[in-house]
């Protein structure tokens, strides 16, 4: 019987998204700023698409949230930058720094709403979810 790699399904789960944040048309989602009365100022809100939020539960659920590091320094950190702006960097992150980043704009979101959209938009999260993908195949599954 093989081991079964403690990261597989979760590996699995976040690369599946992949295939819906790719395909032709896909729109994370939108900002709303709502109708208000005269005299009345209304903020404006991210709404996203249900996958989006199917992704940011299942974050939560498989624990790539982390609460281990204090992800608005490292965020920071010229490690974090590379692998946010260099796609050929991201393409190399191990699963620690997946996690890593998943937890930046995830509970970036938290406190700067429409970020994550702007994670989206940039290819930081299709990166992130390709390079799981690419890490799913070398896990003994």
């Amino acid at each position: 019987m093989r081991r079964q790699d403690p990261f597989a399904a979760r590996l699995e789960r976040l690369a599946g998204f992949a295939a819906v944040f790719e395909a032709p048309g896909f729109v994370a989602g939108e900002h709303v700023t709502p109708a208000s009365a005269p005299g009345v100022w209304t903020m404006p809100y991210a709404r996203y698409h249900p996958e989006v939020d199917r992704f940011v539960s299942i974050a939560y659920e498989d624990g790539w949230v982390r609460s281990d590091f204090a992800w608005g320094e490292w965020s920071q950190t010229p490690e974090a930058q590379s692998l946010r702006d260099d796609p050929v960097v991201l393409a190399t992150a191990t699963l620690d720094q997946l996690a890593r980043l998943i937890t930046v704009v995830v509970r970036q979101e938290r406190f700067v709403e429409g970020s994550l959209m702007g994670a989206f938009e940039g290819g930081l999260v299709l990166g992130i979810v390709r390079r799981a993908g690419v890490l799913m195949e070398g896990a003994d599954i």
